[in-house]
């Protein structure tokens, strides 16, 4: 257990201030360790090995090896470069993943000052433990936690590790003598004492908790697809096992039988869908870094789109991170105005310093409230004497001599600094000593002003002046007025919100800033008025009573690095898909462990590193534009899923049913060729014209595989009732009748035609296909796609030479059938939804709870397939002609979130938000589906 040790009077300090010996300081590293982080190593080839042993890698590992039987030496080729590529694109993503931890240790300075057996000297800061003593000054960053001891008091730079703009005085005024490693010393001469070291301290263990952290490296909608892949490939292999059966029955040969059952596990593994995936989200990420938000791992691109709650830091994130004088909130007594007092504050400032935020705020301030003349207004003083700040008396004075617009000039002495301090100074030891002529009448309203502008976190400054009295030469002083300062919101922050919010995504403030300062930027923003301490928070166990704390609170302040994580685990375990953006090492472990970590422009190394997308401009609006690009993204991604699954849907079963029916089999090459062709062509998806959905975008198993399972078996059917017709029509060549490698070509270009047309259909599931034009290059990847199929079959390439008359007949066949499930799919998809209704949302729960505790009574009747409530037909295709021709100029001249309602007058469809699914309510006998 760690021990630290105590100081609690100035015989403790002084006696520490001897440090240790070497033998000490050895006792002290075999306890405690050195003074840095453990890695978290894992082995390269771990990280490899590992993607090859998920569930798709093992089916076309399966397909390599049946390859290889059968001596299909190119097809094993052609899988074996499948599986490497999909293979490497993981093993890369992890091994990104891992490295993110590293950055956070540049927040420690090399070496440091030592006193070791008596002695200063530089030491590496890995070689600090509990004990040592070490020298600090300006400009040095603190190592590990320390305790002042002694010296001059210390202004300290805690920005990067709790979120507070203000430099702190340390020791403060209730004798808190600790400082974190971490943080940078602004003002230093002081001697300090080690207390926590590696692990044991704050940084240590922000950066412990990044490793231990418990976020999935999978987005919600890739493990949807995964289990629906796997579903698939499940079934697809029980039709295997029953090929095989039937094949053995029959008494072919073992190498026949082999083949056929290899085409049909290629055609069971949409083997180039993680290559798809990658290359579209990627893309898509290129797409983002446009607008400013560079996408560091690819599962963020999934997740922001199906985000529910944004956590932010305020801090260099909601705020500007500068300190900011209030100007139209100064408070000033009756005998003088508001620029007499910004004027004479600025005055009282220091031109020459960077190093001040106060007094660079006050000069900021003072050019931005007189843009036209603040330099007139400035030159008309002549300071002949600057007293700076002291931590001791708390205040500038600055004398000067005062010439207004040529008239007489006149002395005058200005002063600023802690209220107390600039109406009474007392005997300090500062410039002085004064009081106020006028504080008899004017102390109890300035008390009251100052409380009234602490309680809503303003930081607050007095202002005095005074004039020499000609009796007895003596400054007669003034109190002029209150300065009111705090870290003001960015100017696009509210409005920013404003569209978070509309995207059904709520927002909750975390700060380690004061709770005050945390509610009044708040209040500024429009965030919400419920903002707790962390008091609040670390007082609650685990428990239902802290769920609804963190759920229904509008933020935290005054928070730690653990706390911001626990915050972001528990909005996880309640189903929330979870964004936090931050800036600082202490918003790095909750940037890890957030589903979209999210670090803003300017952030430290370790907030990049830990982070999931970068922002390279200020402001949060990127993240309003990313998340809009990601449910576009979403959209495609789904898409592109829908039509990939249909597929191999269709081709295993087109596949197995010709085997069971007309004993025909496909060759592997075939299919293979069919998967490149077809996935390739898709790339162009990415590209593709769609809506941002207005509410976060949610995956489900359910719906995927319905909808997938509709267009897989109506494209059976379509393949199906082709090889029928070709057979017995006499529409096609008799050498369809007579040759099986013709069969099999023709066969072949049929499915190859009809599934990449599929992706029209695909890309609306909800809507006619034309009710989305599609971009000019996926029609066009389509178009040449086909065409150079159809070339491949009638030119003998393969063998067998298709005639062209039954490749245009093709061509018609696959047209025709192409309006029909166009025609059929929103009947046939939307009865589903209402035979099989969604679930409740366990969003907000811990505990899924049961689906018929909310159920609407009217929602448990009808379920069954119900076609009399779509409006199927002529009047259908021109409601939905209507409906996106009023889409498209809706779009046009409005924000992506208007409503596009239907254009039919008698208001039988109700108008409809992207992304949502169509619904159609006759208002005669209120049936919905």
């Amino acid at each position: 257990e760690f021990v630290e040790l105590e100081i609690s009077t100035d015989h403790d300090a002084s006696t520490l201030l001897a440090g240790l010996t070497s033998v000490q300081a050895l006792a002290q590293r075999e306890r405690y360790g050195a003074n840095e982080i453990p890695k978290k190593v894992i082995k390269w080839y771990a990280i490899f090995l590992k993607q090859l042993t998920g569930s798709m890698a093992i089916m076309i590992e399966m397909a390599m090896v049946l390859a290889l039987a059968v001596q299909e030496f190119s097809d094993f080729a052609i899988i074996a470069v499948l599986l490497t590529v999909n293979a490497t694109i993981g093993f890369y993503e992890e091994f990104e993943a891992l490295k993110k931890v590293e950055g956070i240790k540049s927040a420690l300075a090399p070496t440091t000052t030592v006193k070791r057996d008596g002695e200063f000297s530089k030491r590496q800061i890995s070689e600090l433990v509990p004990g040592d003593v070490v020298f600090l000054r300006g400009g040095d960053s603190i190592p590990a936690d320390v305790d002042f001891l002694a010296g001059d008091p210390m202004s300290v730079d805690t920005a990067a590790l709790t979120g507070e703009p203000f430099p702190r005085k340390v020791p403060d005024s209730k004798g808190n003598r600790r400082v974190l490693g971490g943080c940078m010393a602004v003002a230093a001469n002081s001697y300090c004492l080690v207390q926590r070291t590696g692990i044991y301290s704050e940084l240590g263990s922000a950066t412990l908790l990044m490793q231990q952290s418990t976020k999935p490296t999978q987005s919600v909608f890739e493990r949807s697809i995964v289990d629906v892949c796997e579903l698939v490939m499940t079934i697809a292999l029980v039709f295997l096992v029953a090929v095989y059966i039937f094949m053995y029955v029959r008494g072919e040969p073992v190498l026949d039988t082999l083949t056929t059952i290899l085409s049909i596990l290629i055609a069971a593994v949409p083997v180039a869908l993680p290559v798809v995936m990658q290359v579209t989200l990627a893309l898509g990420a290129g797409e983002m870094a446009k607008q400013q938000a560079i996408v560091t791992h690819l599962t963020a691109m999934q997740e922001i789109a199906s985000m529910t709650v944004l956590c932010s830091d305020k801090t260099g994130t909601l705020t500007t991170a500068k300190v900011k004088v209030f100007y139209d909130q100064i408070w000033t007594t009756s005998n003088y105005t508001k620029d007499e007092v910004m004027e004479w504050a600025a005055l009282a400032s220091n031109p020459h310093t960077t190093d001040d935020p106060i007094d660079v705020a006050i000069l900021q301030s003072f050019t931005e409230a007189f843009p036209d003349d603040y330099r007139h207004r400035i030159t008309q003083y002549n300071v002949t004497k600057f007293v700076g700040f002291n931590p001791e008396v708390k205040r500038t004075v600055a004398y000067a001599t005062h010439v207004k617009d040529g008239a007489t000039s006149q002395d005058i002495k200005v002063s600023k600094g802690l209220l107390d301090k600039v109406i009474e100074t007392g005997d300090d030891g500062g410039d002085g000593p004064w009081l106020c002529s006028n504080v008899a009448t004017i102390r109890d309203k300035v008390e009251a002003i100052d409380k009234k502008f602490s309680t809503k976190g303003y930081k607050t400054l007095g202002v005095a002046v005074g004039k020499k009295s000609a009796a007895t030469g003596n400054w007669m002083m003034d109190f002029a007025g209150i300065v009111p300062m705090l870290d003001p919101p960015r100017e696009d922050t509210k409005w920013v919100i404003e569209q978070i919010h509309a995207c059904g995504i709520s927002v909750k403030m975390i700060t380690g800033d004061h709770q005050n300062i945390a509610a009044e930027t708040a209040r500024l923003i429009g965030l919400g008025d419920k903002i707790l301490k962390r008091d609040v928070l670390s007082s609650l166990r685990e428990s239902n009573e802290k769920d609804q704390l963190v759920k229904h609170a509008d933020g935290f302040a005054q928070v730690m690095p653990r706390d911001k994580n626990d915050v972001v685990r528990i909005l996880q375990s309640l189903n929330y898909v979870v964004g936090m953006t931050g800036d600082g090492v202490n918003d790095a472990p909750a940037l890890k462990q957030a589903n979209i970590g999210i670090a803003v422009e300017g952030s430290t190394d370790a907030a990049r590193n830990a982070a999931d997308i970068v922002l390279t401009t200020e402001g949060l609006c990127p993240i309003f534009t990313a998340v809009l690009e990601s449910r576009k993204i979403f959209q495609r991604v789904y898409s592109y899923v829908l039509y990939r699954i249909s597929a191999t849907i269709q081709i295993v079963l087109v596949l197995s049913l010709l085997i069971f029916i007309y004993f025909q089999a496909i060759k592997p090459l075939y299919i293979i060729l069919l998967a490149l062709f077809n996935d390739l062509t898709m790339i162009t998806i990415s590209y593709d014209n769609v809506v941002p959905s207005r509410s976060p975008e949610q995956p489900t198993i359910n719906k995927l595989l319905r909808n997938s399972c509709v267009f897989g078996l109506l494209m059976t059917l379509e393949s199906l009732v082709f090889y029928e017709m070709a057979l017995h029509s006499g529409l096609f060549s008799s050498h369809f009748k007579s040759k099986g490698k013709y069969r099999e070509s023709l066969v072949y270009l049929q499915i190859s035609i009809a599934i990449e047309s599929l992706i029209f259909i695909t890309r609306t599931p909800e809507q006619p296909f034309f009710a989305s034009v599609p971009v000019t290059s996926l029609v066009i990847s389509v178009f040449v796609a086909n065409v150079a199929i159809t070339i491949l079959v009638t030119s003998g390439i393969f063998g067998t030479t298709i005639s062209f008359e039954d490749a245009g007949l093709t061509w018609a066949y696959d047209a025709a059938w192409f309006g029909l499930i166009d025609i059929v799919k929103v009947p046939l998809t939307m009865s589903l939804e209402n035979l099989f209704p969604p679930r409740p949302t366990n969003v907000g729960t811990r505990t899924a709870e049961s689906t018929a505790a909310h159920v609407r009574p009217e929602d448990q009747t009808n379920h069954c397939l119900d076609f009399s409530t779509i409006d199927i037909g002529y009047t259908y295709v021109s409601d939905a002609r209507s409906f996106i021709s009023g889409r498209i100029s809706s779009w046009r001249g409005s924000s992506p979130f208007s409503s596009f309602s239907s254009s039919s007058k008698d208001s039988n469809s109700t108008s409809r938000y992207p992304g949502n699914s169509v619904v159609v309510v006759p208002e005669d006998n209120g049936s919905v589906v």
